[in-house]
């Protein structure tokens, strides 16, 4: 849209200076008329060269969209292979460090309760010692 009126704004500026030009100047008929003729060729060149540059940056976006409607697909694609294979890969390893998790806690349990063991026998062992002094 904004290149829309870009080029409405051009045009009216072409014709309204070539207007301005024709009634404000005190020039010979003959005088004007060149004048309104190399303002149409400079306008005529300028849309020439603004429909070729145009044209030259819709055919880059064209290609541009092309390589991209075919490079993405492909490209998650790939992504989600990577991903499952290593998701398979990393599956035994997963399941063994569960296992070496599972492992450790149950032996800080017993370890644990072999502590409280200890710790209960030392006391009564401090009683019984405490018992037999008094």
């Amino acid at each position: 849209m904004h290149l829309k009126s870009t080029v409405i704004g051009l045009a009216v500026g072409i014709v309204g200076g070539a207007a301005t030009v024709l009634l404000t100047t005190p020039q010979s008929g003959k005088d004007v008329r060149l004048t309104m003729k190399s303002t149409k060729d400079a306008g005529q060149q300028l849309n020439s060269e603004f429909k070729q540059r145009f044209s030259s940056i819709k055919d880059a976006v064209l290609s541009i969209k092309d390589e991209v409607q075919t490079t993405v697909p492909s490209v998650v694609e790939d992504v989600k292979v990577s991903v499952q294979n290593w998701q398979q890969e990393t599956a035994p390893i997963q399941n063994r460090l569960k296992g070496n998790i599972d492992a450790v806690s149950k032996s800080a349990s017993e370890l644990e309760q072999a502590a409280d063991e200890i710790t209960s026998e030392v006391e009564k062992l401090t009683n019984r010692l405490t018992f037999k002094k008094a």
